[in-house]
């Protein structure tokens, strides 16, 4: 095992500043120009120019002609993805969407819970003419947003309410939840019903209906869930939509080998 001093000399600085830039690049929306970029990098330009070009050519980032903002590209993907609860969590959640997104005609989206987030790792758009499209990688509030909910309300009461009590409760949309209390009825309801709902918590206009998705270990590692403007899905439909989500969550759990020890 080295020592504590020797450490420095098996670290490369250079590896350490790519993946801060590419931690800086996913953090902002809209990309990053390379100005902005060094800024929240500590790297001197020549290194970090470098750098930036060498995570462009094998793929990692793009750089818009027009704006100049680099922005991180769909090739990081596989690598998250083998970070997840399990590893065929996309491939085998694919048909299950599909056949949700068929019954319900609307978009039906996976995402998978990540320090601490409900990170969207796929989507199957509905078959109306207008849909709700999320752009991979985007994350949705563990308050505000039916996924979240839905992963929060799947744990045991004791680690739902540390994590609750850590959550800022910020205020994206009408009718979001502000309030530790409220929060935790709210995830209360949700576990008695095995499915949770969004009404305009997350966006103003915007209906979601979620559930949660178990790894082998019986931790709710994701959620699966439809999404549609607040007119396609009413609150009287919550309970019927509901029960399609919770089934469809079902089966994916149990593809992923829940309940087979």
């Amino acid at each position: 095992m080295p020592k504590r001093e020797e450490t420095k000399t098996y670290r490369i600085p250079n590896l350490e500043k790519a993946f801060a830039a590419l931690e800086a690049i996913a953090a902002a929306r809209g990309g990053l120009a390379f100005p902005q970029l060094l800024e929240k990098v500590a790297c001197n330009k020549t290194s970090l120019f470098r750098i930036s070009l060498t995570l462009e050519k094998i793929g990692y980032i793009r750089k818009n002609r027009e704006t100049g903002a680099y922005s991180i590209t769909k090739k990081i993907l596989p690598l998250a993805y083998s970070s997840l609860c399990d590893a065929n969590l996309v491939e085998e959640s694919l048909p299950v969407m599909r056949r949700l997104r068929d019954s319900t005609g609307e978009t039906a989206m996976l995402g998978a819970y990540l320090n601490g987030e409900c990170v969207m790792i796929s989507q199957e758009g509905g078959e109306h003419p207008f849909n709700f499209m999320g752009r991979l990688g985007m994350t949705s509030p563990l308050h505000a947003s039916a996924p979240g909910k839905a992963i929060l309300a799947a744990m045991p009461a004791g680690e739902r309410r540390k994590i609750a009590a850590r959550l800022n409760l910020e205020k994206f949309a009408k009718n979001t939840i502000t309030d530790s209390a409220e929060l935790l009825r709210a995830l209360e309801e949700c576990e008695k019903k095995g499915y949770s709902t969004d009404e305009s918590e997350a966006v103003d206009g915007v209906n979601c209906v979620a559930a949660a998705i178990f790894d082998r270990h019986g931790f709710p590692a994701a959620a699966l869930w439809i999404t549609a403007p607040a007119g396609r899905i009413d609150p009287k439909d919550f309970p019927k939509l509901g029960e399609l989500v919770k089934a469809a969550a079902a089966e994916i759990s149990e593809n992923l080998g829940y309940g087979a020890e």
